[in-house]
């Protein structure tokens, strides 16, 4: 299944362009506002509807997508002020191990999606595995300071995926799915620039081409994230006439983004993984063999 690798790539370019923004020392708000622009442009163009926009989704799935984009603005904010006060070790182990939402969810609300034996311990095996990958013993006080900060996160980004889950089970088809990301990440815009219209330093910062280059390719890759994971929960394996697992799926590109980033982190900018670190990648493949299987 070509989507899944497709949308591991495109969230690990996510890392990658936030740590080239900082090098670059451009402000954050700045190419999330035009992250969001991007984003909902590619829903629109990839969308071949004619009459585009009306009578395809109800009332009801509007009003979803609506919070849905509200939620992915408040939920980046939350990972900013956690990554500030909470430090980034407990920030960035909170928002792996959200991935448990929607593998719950997705156990519960999806008819094909059992919870067998084997499928149990390949989830137990990637929670570790993230743990180690991820885990940082950095600034151990920064770490506990806030630690509501990072339950937030947890609960926020396991919502957002969850809330996926639902809308791909419910209402989000293949020819749906650009139409969908235009709309949640056409709210998001919205949302986002009531937020940097508040900040001086933001709008200041849209001003300069490599601000707007960054923001381009970030939008891209967030599109990317999000469509290919719809994609690829709407994936039916051609041997089987069975679609995809959403508990899988979840797990095995969680684990992916997680060591892609660590070993992008490791080629392009000189990031040291501890042994901890290693020993969470090498049984990162472990899971992903037994969700693969289960």
């Amino acid at each position: 299944m070509l989507y899944l690798p497709l949308c591991i790539l495109s969230s690990a370019v996510i890392l990658v362009v936030f740590k080239i923004a900082e090098r670059m020392k451009i402000n954050t708000l700045s190419i999330i506002l035009i992250n969001y622009i991007i984003a909902c442009l590619a829903g629109f163009f990839l969308f071949r509807g004619e009459g585009a926009f009306s009578g395809q989704f109800s009332p009801g799935s509007i009003a979803f997508m609506v919070c849905l984009g509200v939620l992915l603005v408040v939920v980046f904010r939350l990972v900013g002020l956690s990554t500030q006060r909470a430090g980034i070790a407990a920030t960035s182990v909170a928002s792996k191990m959200s991935v448990v939402l929607p593998i719950l969810f997705s156990i519960w609300i999806d008819p094909h999606d059992k919870l067998t034996s084997t499928k149990l311990a390949g989830i137990v095996v990637a929670l570790v595995a993230v743990i180690l990958s991820v885990y940082r013993n950095d600034n151990p006080r920064d770490s506990l300071r806030k630690i509501y900060l990072p339950v937030l996160i947890f609960f926020g980004i396991g919502t957002i995926d969850s809330s996926v889950k639902y809308a791909q089970a419910t209402f989000v088809t293949g020819e749906l799915n650009p139409l969908f990301n235009f709309v949640i990440f056409g709210v998001a815009f919205i949302a986002g620039f009531a937020m940097v219209a508040f900040s001086k330093p933001a709008l200041k910062d849209l001003q300069h081409l490599k601000t707007w280059l960054v923001g381009v390719v970030l939008g891209l890759a967030n599109f990317g994230s999000m469509y290919f994971m719809i994609a690829a929960l709407n994936h039916i394996n051609p041997a089987t006439g069975k679609p995809a697992q959403g508990s899988v799926v979840f797990g095995i590109n969680n684990i992916g983004v997680v060591v892609l980033g660590v070993l992008l982190g490791y080629t392009f900018f000189k990031e040291r993984p501890t042994r901890l670190n290693w020993s969470g990648i090498a049984l990162s493949v472990v899971a992903i063999f037994i969700l693969m299987n289960s």
